[in-house]
């Protein structure tokens, strides 16, 4: 029977713990007490450490409701910590070369042994040979749960084919800073110097080949490495013998300047002028040019080789089979006679199947099969390159400003444009013949659709049914007559533009994707093409690059 004499019932509740060795719990007590006292988490982590069971592992969440039925005086019996032994997985790498152990360390139970982990590793059938015991003792020691890489393989190393090392450099660099004299004279001289090599000169060693070094996986298997692969000289290269003693040794047959290939060299006979001008004329030389000074106005240089000017290239022609380099300036100017299609005609010409590198670049045509390369400035001036433009290299000023610029693969300028937000137009597209297509049909079909908008205007308005006929002489319905014609004329002209436009077809990718990047600022006035999607640029910009994305040019990320 129950005792309803409230004043001996206790009141509030007791904490206690109770260990149970034979299933590793131990158990948070609450029962019925006349005493009072307080449970906190600092007081059952105190009862866990001097029952010798703190490091099990604890109930964080049971621990909270004990201590909430202890606010309640609610009496219970909770598991709040148990032992727990330590664990590990063995797994491996998708390519077998790695074996890990994610371990678990054991919370008051038993640790891990290092002849278990070698018994799982084994059963994986990782080889003995390839297990790491100084890992396995680190798994061992390890206070928390951490992944260790406890085996390793050897990838196999392959061989190296057989190498040619050029021994003397194409070009060398004199100092690259523009240097202003008290007068205010800037040298326009100093830049890439042009090598030439004397007879019997070494200019490329063929290293032989090596054997490659096998390796092994995880599991212990052979992972065969592929030797080196012999490569033979060159069958044609002109200019050039092997050293009498020594057949791994090329060296020059005469003087000349080097050209080096993937498995050889040649030497192109070098033709050297101090200038070029009405004392030397035209030059047409199969092999490659040296000017040691300008190349005068009107004058003409073509070369099968490569074509290098020390000075200035000033209102010229120069072509080469190779590459141009102009260590001065490239100084040009436009006919203003307009010939009959409207397109300024450029009296200074660089043509080059290679490519082409100078200092400046004003009033010029330059045409690259591969890139172009200008330190200071391009100033209105026409470029096309089959790769690259780059403006600015070796620390210049890098200022692309009006003219027209297109390369197929990226045009690279420290500033695009002006402050004065002057015209420039930069095309890429990995077809420039397309582009250049395109470009002349366009600027064709609006000079026929201005002639006939100002034809139209000679025309009287046309006669209402309501109006009286007005009488015309002979001499106006003739004329009123030719201006129909040519309008009709004009007008089958813009139609045959516009389905020679239709036939143009333009890549829609390209692999690298083509763009267009300012590294210090982009003025307004930049009209862009990147395959036929165009935009102008109408604020001022910091560094920035654009590319094609489907059908808009977008800054590229």
């Amino acid at each position: 029977m129950t005792e309803n004499n409230t004043d001996r019932t206790p009141r509030n509740v007791a904490f206690s713990i109770e260990v149970d060795e034979e299933t590793g719990t131990v158990f948070g007590i609450l029962v019925a007490s006349d005493e009072r006292s307080k449970l906190t988490r600092p007081v059952v982590d105190e009862a866990l450490s001097k029952a010798g069971v703190f490091h099990w592992a604890k109930e964080g969440r049971v621990i909270n409701i004990l201590i909430s039925n202890f606010k309640r005086q609610k009496p219970c019996r909770l598991a709040i910590a148990l032992r727990k032994h330590a664990s590990f997985e063995v797994t491996l790498s998708p390519d077998n070369m790695e074996a890990y152990i994610d371990v678990v360390p054991a919370q008051g139970g038993t640790g891990l042994t290092v002849e278990d982990m070698n018994s799982e590793l084994m059963a994986n059938l990782v080889a003995a040979e390839r297990i790491d015991q100084d890992a396995l003792n680190a798994v061992m020691a390890s206070p928390s749960a951490e992944r260790f890489t406890v085996a390793l393989g050897r990838a196999a190393v392959q061989g190296i084919d057989t190498q040619f090392v050029t021994l003397v450099a194409e070009h060398t660099y004199a100092e690259a800073e523009i240097v202003v004299d008290q007068y205010g004279s800037v040298d326009h001289l100093a830049g890439k110097i042009y090598v030439t090599v004397e007879p019997l000169a070494p200019i490329v060693e063929r290293v032989a080949p090596k054997d490659g070094k096998d390796g092994f996986d995880v599991f212990g298997q052979v992972l065969t490495s592929k030797p080196g692969e012999q490569i033979l000289w060159a069958d044609k290269m002109p200019g050039t013998l092997f050293d009498e003693n020594n057949p791994d040794i090329l060296v020059s047959e005469i003087t000349g300047h080097p050209v080096f290939f993937k498995d050889g060299a040649r030497v192109d006979a070098s033709l050297e002028f101090e200038k070029i001008d009405v004392t030397t004329g035209h030059v047409t030389f199969d092999g490659s040019v040296f000017i040691k000074g300008d190349v005068r106005a009107e004058m003409k240089v073509e070369a099968t080789g490569d074509v290098f000017v020390k000075g200035v290239v000033e209102r010229a022609t120069v072509k080469a089979g190779s590459d141009i380099t102009v260590a001065g300036g490239i100084l040009g100017d436009i006919n203003m006679e307009v010939p009959e299609d409207g397109l300024p005609v450029y009296e200074c010409i660089l043509e080059a199947d290679g490519s082409i590198e100078a200092k400046y670049v004003n009033l010029a045509w330059l045409t690259a099969g591969d890139d172009i390369s200008v330190r200071e400035y391009v100033f209105n001036s026409k470029l096309k390159a089959g790769n690259n433009v780059a403006i600015g290299q070796n620390g210049g000023k890098g200022k692309l400003v009006g003219g027209e610029t297109h390369a197929v693969e990226s045009v690279i300028a420290k500033t695009l444009g002006s402050e004065a937000y002057n015209i420039t137009k930069i095309s890429l597209g990995s077809s420039k013949s397309i582009i250049d297509t395109l470009e002349k049909l366009d600027f064709i079909r609006e000079q026929r659709a201005n002639q006939a908008k100002k034809l139209r205007e000679l025309l009287p308005p046309p006669e209402s049914d309501d109006d009286e006929p007005i009488e015309r002489s002979d001499d106006e319905l003739n004329k009123i007559q030719k201006i129909e014609s040519t309008l009709l004329k004009l007008k089958d002209d813009m139609n045959e533009i516009d389905r020679r436009r239709k036939q143009a077809v333009l890549g829609e990718d390209a692999d690298p994707q083509p763009f267009i990047g300012a590294t210090s600022a982009c003025y307004p006035n930049c009209y862009l093409n990147i395959n036929g999607v165009r935009m102008r640029v109408t604020t001022e910009h910091r560094a920035i690059a654009y590319e094609k994305k489907y059908s808009k040019l977008v800054t590229k990320l």
